[in-house]
């Protein structure tokens, strides 16, 4: 059986947002993940799907564009954090093309332990590979939490020209899309050091692919 890689997302402190702004949240979530099922096709086997309102999933046959996607979702709905585990494995049962429900196996309960360790931990991303603690798996990781504490702070612009950095977009294009200046941008690349944070998911999705075709 081939061996998937299914992304869990949750809204973090969903709870304390007020009535008529959870709406809103909502609605722009849904938007978005609508929005990403519609441009990346290719890849995507089950489509983004909201399961319990604040939570959604997906399952992928590539990681090539999975840290787009995630900054995508964490630049739409800011200044909300939302937290990713992601986990690569068999799924048991029939794919459903239409929406990210009514599957079960082995890579959705890596997926779920990942959501609850973030969920403990505060940090914002996971990845887990089925039955596999291997050193590499840990320094993934521990690259993932100080990734995590670093973009924290991070305001929607910097979510917003990272995503473009890894879309290829350059510098002019992307000061010309956010309307700033040329030396806003670099402030922007230098102080959230994107060159390196681009580099690390390069890789990372370099291995995940790895270990979809292993």
């Amino acid at each position: 059986m081939d061996k998937l890689l299914v992304l869990i997302g949750d809204i973090e402190d969903s709870k304390s947002v007020q009535d008529g702004d959870r709406e809103t949240l909502q609605e722009v979530l849904s938007d978005n993940l609508q929005a990403l099922n519609e441009e990346y096709k290719e890849g995507i086997v089950s489509p983004y799907t909201i399961t319990l309102g604040d939570e959604f999933q997906a399952v992928f046959d590539s990681a090539d564009a999975i840290f787009v996607q995630m900054l995508k979702i964490m630049s739409a709905i800011h200044p909300m954090g939302v937290r990713f585990s992601l986990a690569v494995g068999e799924i048991d049962t029939p794919i459903n093309s239409e929406q990210a429900i009514g599957m079960d196996g082995p890579a959705f309960h890596e997926a779920r332990n990942g959501i609850e360790m973030l969920k403990e931990s505060g940090y914002i991303f996971n990845i887990g590979f089925e039955d596999e603690e291997s050193p590499g798996l840990k320094i993934i990781n521990n690259s993932l939490q100080l990734l995590s504490g670093r973009i924290r702070g991070w305001n929607k612009r910097r979510f917003i020209i990272l995503h473009m950095m890894k879309e290829g977009y350059d510098y002019k294009e992307i000061s010309e899309a956010l309307e700033i200046s040329t030396p806003a941008f670099y402030k922007n690349k230098d102080a959230g050091m994107l060159d390196v944070v681009e580099e690390l998911s390069d890789n990372i999705t370099v291995v995940i692919n790895q270990k979809l075709k292993s």
